[in-house]
């Protein structure tokens, strides 16, 4: 329960300090006095969003704080996940700098608004009459439902699968699309691939085959001078072989008459053994030597083919060709392993699909069988509401395919009037039926409902009279169970209360702020007749305000 909320320079409130009761307190103040100003301060603490706006000084940071019993909570937990300091009189704060910048600790320990939303969201429920609307939100609806069924969990658990399944099949969506990208350039890259691979590719074979046609261009021409060098070597008369003899012959003749003369000798006959071989490997190359026109062409051929697919796939060598090949293959083999990929991840979206299906159905199941008793339960506290004769119906039809709530659309159907065919809800009911219909919902779901506090911020617009009192009675009902914090200008309902806080503003230095105070016994008659019958309230109103406390 809350047991104290601590203002710091908000808005029309320079500082104030408010300690609440168990059961049921009342909060009422003249429009304008500033009790809206108390429920935006206590909802930064449920983690709305502020501005700099918000600051009585625009010099001063602004603070809110409040302090809750959470004993019998069993949040343990929650502070274990998020790394807190568990305390029984756990203290959550909102500052708002003097720069805008926004700060939320739980217990001293810095927290972000999403820690601070879910763990304020299990302390505390603010109901205003702006929250008639949500009778038009079909997950309010479908969450009364799961709330009253106890399937809250399931719901959580359901859309954990959902959330997966969504992501799977987004994931899944954009490689189909990657998938059909590549499958409308797959028969060119396989054309490609038979190409380079039918070309039989070799690393350096280009060179050599520039090198091959040379040689068979210029095969004549080898020949040709083959065999005139091997006659001047040895065939014609004179040959250089001839003469060398001649030379070897006169060598040999002084050798005798000069030591040196040996030497040179020899040399004459080394030189003469050689150029004989090399005479001999002439005739020799020249025999090898053939013009073979065919092979030529076929070398050409095979160049230009070379030749053609370096332009094709602009580039300048095989090497590069090879590359290509490669690349072209990996490809092929990469769209050949995400189709089996592909496969792998249709077969998991199949299975979160087919996970998310039954825990929708188990949970439509559970809804189903939880709306006669919740419709029950509705009635028979809109009936204690001035409704005897209404009629109110849950209907649950199944949607077409998964949707974040499961696969069942919840409609609310209503009548005030016997004789009067049900329709929508939100079509047919009057501000004061809504305001009733939604305290009959919000009594029912608070049994089920583990909040140890909830608000209602002037949710009896459009209800007076008699069924004011009884909407009393049924909002103290609830307060036996829970703490209820009422801001209300019904003196029925604000008899009702345990405790009893007046707002209201006074002006300081010429400047309006907003206070607080709580009422004893003669300040509770003063307020409630005051609502009663106005300013001027005569000692009847006292009188009847007594007596409304009384009953």
């Amino acid at each position: 329960m809350l047991l104290s909320l601590h203002i710091e320079n908000y808005a029309l409130i320079s500082s104030l300090q408010v300690q609440f009761d168990k059961g049921m307190t009342v909060i009422t103040g003249e429009t304008g006095a500033g009790k809206s100003i108390i429920m935006g301060a206590l909802s930064l603490i449920l983690g709305n969003r502020a501005d700099l706006g918000v600051l009585f000084d625009k010099s001063k940071k602004c603070s809110v704080e409040a302090v809750f019993d959470i004993r019998d909570l069993s949040l343990s937990f929650f502070f274990e996940q998020n790394d807190l300091d568990y305390q029984e009189n756990t203290i959550i704060r909102r500052e708002i700098t003097e720069s805008g910048k926004s700060r939320a600790f739980i217990n001293d320990t810095p927290v972000n608004l999403n820690v601070l939303k879910e763990f304020a969201s299990r302390l505390i429920d603010i109901h205003s009459q702006h929250h008639n609307l949500l009778f038009q939100n079909a997950d309010f609806r479908i969450a009364v439902l799961d709330e009253f069924a106890s399937t809250q969990a399931e719901a959580v658990a359901y859309r954990s699968v959902l959330k997966e399944f969504k992501q799977k099949e987004m994931e899944l969506s954009k490689r189909l699309e990657i998938q059909r990208n590549r499958l409308e350039k797959r028969d060119f890259m396989q054309f490609v691939c038979d190409e380079l691979l039918s070309a039989h590719l070799q690393a350096g074979e280009e060179e050599q085959l520039e090198q091959e046609i040379d040689f068979l261009s210029h095969t004549e021409t080898i020949k040709e001078n083959c065999c005139q060098m091997s006659q001047l070597l040895s065939e014609k008369e004179g040959s250089v072989l001839d003469q060398l003899h001649e030379i070897r012959s006169l060598s040999a003749a002084i050798s005798s008459y000069h030591p040196d003369i040996k030497s040179v000798n020899e040399r004459l006959e080394s030189a003469f053994i050689d150029l004989k071989d090399l005479s001999n490997e002439l005739v020799s190359l020249n025999d090898k030597v053939e013009y073979d026109p065919e092979l030529l062409e076929k070398k050409r051929q095979r160049l230009d083919l070379l030749n053609t697919l370096e332009q094709k796939h602009r580039v300048s060598s095989v090497e590069a060709l090879l590359d290509k090949l490669k690349a072209v293959q990996d490809e092929l083999a990469a769209l050949s392993d995400d189709e089996q990929n592909l496969e792998t991840l249709k077969a998991e979206c199949e299975r979160l699909q087919a996970d998310a299906s039954a825990r929708a159905k188990e949970l439509s199941q559970k809804r189903t069988a939880a709306v006669p008793s919740l419709q029950k339960k509705i009635l028979q506290k809109v009936n204690q509401l001035g409704m005897p004769d209404a009629q109110f119906v849950i209907k649950i039809t199944a949607a077409d395919t998964l949707q974040k709530n499961g696969m069942d659309e919840v409609q609310y159907f209503f009548s005030a009037n016997k004789g009067v065919d049900m329709a929508e809800l939100e079509k047919v009911a009057s501000g004061g039926e809504m305001s009733r219909l939604m305290l009959a919902v919000k009594s029912v779901i608070s049994d089920r409902s583990v909040l140890p506090t909830v608000v209602f911020d002037e949710i009896d617009t459009g209800i007076s009279g008699e069924m004011a009192g009884k909407v009393a009675k049924l909002m103290k009902e609830m307060s036996q169970a829970r703490q209820l914090l009422v801001i209300t200008h019904l003196p029925q309902i604000a008899a009702k209360g345990t405790s009893h806080y007046q707002v209201f503003k006074e002006v300081i230095r010429e400047k309006s702020r907003t206070q607080v105070r709580k009422l004893e016994q003669a300040g509770r008659i003063q307020e409630i007749a005051k609502m009663m019958s106005g300013d001027a309230c005569g000692e009847a109103a006292l009188q009847a305000a007594k007596e409304l406390i009384e009953q």
